[in-house]
């Protein structure tokens, strides 16, 4: 049933985050959850830091290029289709 919220709880940095989200988002977070846990378990035994809050920030950091990168990639697509229905419409 779409938009049926319910509970879940995903685990990150060993701490398990209770959220509540749409069922059809359900798998969405579960993944993005591994993704950030994969990233940081990729770091911590990359690099050695003092405090685990540097672990944490170049996650986030990772995670926001890959987003300003997709946004832009999006924005040059969007570019594309709009050259193209112009010149369709000529």
């Amino acid at each position: 049933m779409a938009g049926q919220k319910f509970d879940i709880h995903v685990n990150i940095a060993n701490k398990m985050y209770p959220i509540t989200v749409d069922r059809d988002s359900e798998e969405i977070y579960r993944n993005a959850a591994k993704l950030i846990q994969r990233k940081l378990d990729s770091y911590t035994s990359t690099y050695h830091a003092e405090d685990k809050q540097d672990y944490y920030a170049m996650v986030m950091l990772d995670l926001a290029v890959d987003l300003v990168s997709n946004k832009d990639i999006e924005d040059r697509l969007q570019h594309l289709v709009d050259k193209l229905d112009k010149t369709l419409q000529l």
